[in-house]
């Protein structure tokens, strides 16, 4: 069956994600330390952990919801480093702000971008992502036509849910869409539970790392894509 809609992952599937993150890091924790000085033991200790896996553990929905999360750990830390609670609150949304910008400036991988306006003329493009990024504030939001997130379906990738959804906002069958992605469980085996077609973007090169390796196919590169596409039966 022809493919008539392409999903994408977007962390290390369009961009690579680490440098991002650590440079948003790194310029966050600069603004925390200079503003709210108290908050400097604890911020690089064990401690961050500690409060991201006890507010999780009080409420599991956050796992999915990254931004909240993020900001509620700033709070509690705030407020285990001295600050009053309004303060702490104030520092967690400014400083989020700070690490948002960082967050969303991402680096595309080299052909990217070109694929996506090539494809977007023969497919529907949508995107299937566990993370938070903001593709308007990326520039490419113009290239899809939905965008699913844990955030907002309050599930995340492998769970069938989010590419039934998928299915759902297109109105065509499993097996005429096409997801794309760096994981081999989050992104294909999740896909392929469903019935969709997969495409693994393996731009490292590695080895399929499962024990058992279903039917899918896979690239190292961005220019590689349109053509795997067409040949996907």
């Amino acid at each position: 069956m022809t493919i008539k809609a392409v999903s994408f992952d977007l962390d290390d599937t369009l961009w690579p994600i680490l440098p991002v993150i650590l440079k948003a890091e790194k310029g966050t924790n600069e603004w925390l330390i200079e503003n709210y000085p108290g908050v400097e033991k604890l911020l690089n200790s064990k401690e961050m952990m500690d409060i991201r896996d006890n507010l999780i553990s009080q409420k599991s929905d956050l796992i999915n919801q990254l931004s909240k999360l993020r900001e509620l750990s700033l709070v509690e830390l705030g407020i285990r480093s001295g600050y009053e609670r309004e303060e702490a609150e104030i520092m967690a949304r400014e400083s989020f702000k700070i690490f948002f910008s960082g967050r969303n400036d991402v680096k595309l991988y080299d052909g990217a971008e070109e694929s996506l306006d090539k494809l977007k003329d023969k497919y529907t493009l949508g995107v299937i992502t566990n993370g938070n990024a903001n593709l308007e504030k990326i520039g490419i939001n113009h290239y899809f036509k939905f965008n699913l997130s844990a955030e907002d379906m309050n599930t995340s990738k492998p769970d069938p849910k989010i590419f039934e959804a998928a299915v759902k906002e297109t109105g065509l069958q499993a097996e005429e869409i096409c997801h794309v992605g760096d994981h081999p469980i989050n992104d294909i085996l999740g896909s392929l539970s469903i019935g969709m077609k997969a495409i693994w973007f393996n731009e490292k090169k590695i080895d399929w790392p499962l024990d058992e390796r279903p039917d899918f196919k896979e690239i190292n590169s961005w220019m590689k894509l349109e053509e795997t596409l067409e040949n996907i039966n």
